[in-house]
């Protein structure tokens, strides 16, 4: 679970970069470009990570449960819950980047061919 919490945080980082990458682009080029696909791919990449590792987490915590054994008790519960707890965060902070790469597309989509700086 460490693992897929820390692709869903390298995922929204990536994104952001990308992001502001392309408006970075936009502007040097003084015109709108449509947004690439690997946009879409590291943010959706992102959103599936952190899905996946809140997934596991309930999942290994309800094993535990039918296992008879008490998954809040011991240091390793608070490592989990840490990462659940990053997991959770990110699930909702790559969503937002999905969100922000559908956006940035339908501007790009909906101004195709008109010059972005004024001139």
């Amino acid at each position: 679970m460490p693992l897929l919490s820390t692709a869903a945080i390298a995922g929204f980082f990536a994104s952001v970069s990308l992001s502001n990458g392309h408006h970075e682009f936009q502007s040097t080029a003084c015109r709108y470009t449509l947004l690439p696909w690997t946009n879409f791919a590291v943010s959706y990449g992102g959103l599936v990570a952190a899905v996946l590792a809140v997934t596991v987490h309930l999942l290994m915590f309800r094993s535990a449960r039918r296992a008879g054994q008490d998954p809040n008790r011991g240091w390793q519960s608070l490592v989990s819950t840490l990462f659940f707890g990053i997991a959770c965060l990110m699930v909702l902070l790559t969503a937002g980047m999905v969100v922000v790469a559908h956006m940035d597309a339908a501007e790009a989509a909906t101004n195709i061919g008109k010059p972005l700086c004024e001139g």
